[in-house]
């Protein structure tokens, strides 16, 4: 039998052949790296009670699965905090994999976010009972749910190519892909008969001004049809004294078909203008309730005081009132068709994720942080698989924990009385950023190379205050103890280390446990010890666990093959 030593050298980041060696700073100390347990079963005592029998002292609870998080009971997690500080082990939780952001198989509901937010509530507060220092680290994805948001991947020329932009109407909550279209239509004064870039923010504009135009252009077709028959009433006739005539007091036949006409072209007047009535009155309400432009609401507030006195209950019913209707809809869609910044009828749907997304996390970490102070949980945003999910990416995540952080300040100034200052500060300790190595290797499936996960990791690195440890191949979401697979690791955690970091490192090798644990192949910490040159004592330029596996060293064990297998081929 081979165990993974005899082909397992360690790292290619090695001191002895070392293609790129790490200062001693920043070395991962085994202190410092920890091992998540198995998530698929509710008995997380026991999982812990296992894993740290090897010498490990950081664990990280499972509970991505919400029915099995839920089937804790809370008596486990009191007893998982005595053991670890009896152990010494230090704690973190990897919450439920949830859509924070409402948005599900029918669209963005309201109901389901709020749903969304107290599971994050509870959890964070749970999540307390098994800390003993309290700050525990829960991680929880950006999303779990919702597809890359900007579809695009690198070209045979080495330049992005968009696929689309996903948006979402926030009145409806439904959402689509909008695909790129090629237009060749002459701009700028040119025409060069090839098809210009596309550009999703300007494709994004224009449908959401020609939608905009539509329908106010709907609104006066509306009111141009129910206004000619009152034209030509008004020539004719009284329509106020025509509509209560009593048909029954005409008696020759001619008058009484003439009066039949002219009914019927008021009652067409009236059905158009109610409509018209109808539709201004819900376009109004949405423009006024979306309207961010200082100035247009300016507008559409002194245009609702001036035809307050005339609207009454039904006044689109009355026929002696058509005149009135028709005017108030003419000025308003004059006001209307003025407004400098009309809202958007569609809009992004990273812009409309991140907002909901944040207003959960932002409402749950403050009420952990009301309840626990500045002992409560902090809660750390991990990228999810890049490519298979949005808000993967570095600026994805920064955005997302700036704005988290803004909002939990919002609601500690307005809680807590804080000042702006103080509460900023204690929203950017509560929330920050779980770094998946892993994750981000599979951006190299969109054509990104080694270089690129390098500099998406420094880009995030001021905002990481947890890591998640797993190697890959950068095309499928699989999970090896490091070195086994091709993310660079090792430049990936310099970065981090070179911007503060000072959290823990947790493996994450859940196909490792699956194919080769029970086959021989042990825990996956040893195997990542040796790939991250982890020291063996805790003197930085010691020997490492990388160079303890060495031919030549006896207690490395018995050699790549075991001699007695050996004769039994004899």
């Amino acid at each position: 039998m081979t165990t993974y030593e005899s082909v397992f050298p360690g790292s290619k980041y090695s001191t002895m052949l070392p293609s790129y060696y790490v200062a001693p700073i920043y070395q991962s100390r085994i202190s410092e790296i920890g091992m998540s347990v198995d998530p698929r079963t509710a008995n997380q005592l026991g999982e812990l009670n296992a894993k740290i029998n090897p010498g490990v002292k950081s664990i990280e609870v499972q509970g991505i699965t919400p029915a099995v998080w839920e089937s804790i009971p809370e008596q486990h997690l009191e007893e998982i905090r005595r053991l670890t500080k009896l152990t010494g082990v230090t704690t973190s939780l990897h919450g439920p994999m949830i859509e924070f952001s409402g948005i599900g198989e029918r669209g963005y509901q309201e109901e389901i976010r709020v749903g969304t937010e107290k599971q994050l509530e509870s959890t964070l507060l749970r999540a307390q009972k098994m800390s003993n220092e309290g700050n525990i680290s829960v991680t929880v994805h950006s999303t779990s749910a919702l597809p890359e948001l900007k579809p695009h991947y690198i070209g045979e020329d080495k330049k992005k190519v968009e696929e689309g932009v996903w948006i979402v109407n926030p009145e409806t909550g439904q959402f689509q892909l909008l695909r790129p279209r090629k237009s060749y239509f002459p701009d700028e004064g040119k025409f060069t008969g090839k098809a210009a870039p596309y550009n999703s923010e300007e494709e994004l504009r224009r449908i959401n001004d020609e939608l905009w135009t539509g329908s106010l252009q709907e609104i006066n077709r509306g009111v141009d049809i129910g206004s000619q028959p009152l034209r030509e009433l008004k020539q004719i006739s009284d329509y106020e004294q025509l509509q209560n005539m009593d048909p029954k007091s005409i008696h020759d036949e001619n008058e009484r078909q003439r009066y039949e006409e002219l009914q019927r072209a008021l009652t067409h007047s009236q059905l158009y203008l109610r409509g018209s009535f109808r539709q201004f009155r819900e376009l109004f309400n949405q423009t006024y309730n979306r309207i961010d432009n200082q100035g247009d609401k300016k507008k559409m507030d002194e245009f609702a005081k001036k035809i307050a006195p005339v609207i009454t209950h039904g006044i689109e019913k009355d026929p002696k009132r058509l005149e009135e209707v028709r005017d108030v809809i003419d000025r308003g869609l004059k006001v209307l068709n003025t407004l400098q910044d009309p809202p958007k009828q569609w809009q992004e749907l990273e812009r409309f994720a991140v907002d909901k997304i944040s207003q959960t996390f932002a409402n749950a970490t403050t009420t952990a942080y009301l309840k626990y102070g500045d002992k409560a949980p902090i809660l750390n945003v991990e990228n999810p698989p890049s490519g298979q999910h949005g808000l993967s990416s570095a600026d994805d995540l920064i955005n997302l924990i700036k704005e988290s952080r803004e909002k939990m300040a919002k609601n500690l100034v307005k809680a807590k009385n804080m000042s702006e200052s103080e509460a900023r500060a204690t929203a950017e300790k509560m929330i920050g950023a779980t770094w998946d190595v892993g994750h981000i290797n599979m951006m190299r499936k969109k054509g990104y190379t080694e270089k690129d996960v390098i500099a998406e990791t420094k880009k995030i690195a001021p905002f990481v205050n947890h890591v998640h440890l797993s190697d890959n191949f950068g095309l499928d979401h699989t999970e090896l103890p490091m070195g086994m697979g091709n993310v660079p690791f090792k430049p990936m955690i310099d970065e981090i280390k070179k911007a503060g970091f000072k959290g823990k490192e947790i493996i994450e090798a859940g196909n490792w446990w699956q194919f080769f644990a029970q086959q021989g192949g042990g825990t996956p910490f040893f195997p990542s010890i040796e790939a991250l040159d982890s020291p063996v004592y805790s003197m930085a330029y010691g020997p490492t666990w990388q160079q303890s596996g060495r031919f030549g060293m006896y207690y490395s064990g018995r050699g790549p093959i075991n001699p007695s297998q050996i004769n039994n081929y004899k």
